[in-house]
């Protein structure tokens, strides 16, 4: 026969159930979650270099409208992105040469904006390419996944600066060297007088 001191128990140990599946729920689903990825407004690519033309056909793969240039950066800022930057500004990314990341990063800190990724892809000789990476820590782990086999880099790239967090995070660098499979298939890529090609990811300096 069941006393009161028995239903009080078996009410509290119901009464628990619900707290211990959330708990349960919980712990398994932030295991699972990842961090939220920072909005691209634009992806810029050069023209003249294939890895850069790869890099943007990924990228409009994963959603990210593509634009090219052939290493002059004027047109888009003044027809595009300098009212796009006044009006709100969105982060944006690429894979170009120097010049172009140069002006785009001084013209973004009227508008708060920051390089918050950055990698420079230098090929070495025929058969090896050094990428230098400087970012969040979560990237530079994609990076070394992704572009450690060495083929189709720029398509790599592609995917990892789409995933840039939108959360400040900490800033850590490292060098990789990495095989260039089928180098002589690649034409002009593969001369090692090419300056380098940077990948990078321009967003707004505070993102709490």
């Amino acid at each position: 026969m069941r006393t009161r001191r028995d239903f009080l128990q078996l009410g509290i140990a119901a009464s628990a159930l619900p707290f211990a599946d959330a708990a349960f729920l919980s712990s398994n689903s932030t295991a699972s979650v990842t961090p939220p990825t920072v909005f691209l407004y634009k992806a810029v690519f050069d023209e003249r270099f294939p890895e850069s033309v790869s890099f943007a056909r990924q990228m409009e793969k994963l959603g990210v409208l593509a634009h090219g240039i052939a290493g002059d950066i004027t047109d888009f800022w003044f027809h595009e992105l300098h009212a796009q930057w006044t009006k709100e500004p969105v982060a944006i990314a690429g894979l170009t040469a120097h010049g172009p990341l140069f002006c785009l990063e001084r013209l973004a800190w009227d508008h708060r904006m920051r390089v918050v990724y950055r990698a420079e892809h230098r090929q070495r000789d025929n058969s090896r390419i050094e990428h230098a990476l400087r970012g969040p820590a979560s990237m530079l782990r994609q990076t070394a996944d992704l572009v450690g086999g060495g083929a189709d880099w720029g398509l790599q790239v592609a995917n990892v600066v789409s995933r840039c967090p939108n959360v400040c995070s900490e800033v850590t660098e490292t060098t990789i060297i990495a095989a260039v499979p089928n180098s002589s298939d690649r034409g002009e890529s593969a001369n090692t007088e090419q300056e380098p090609l940077l990948s990078w990811v321009i967003a707004p300096a505070a993102r709490a």
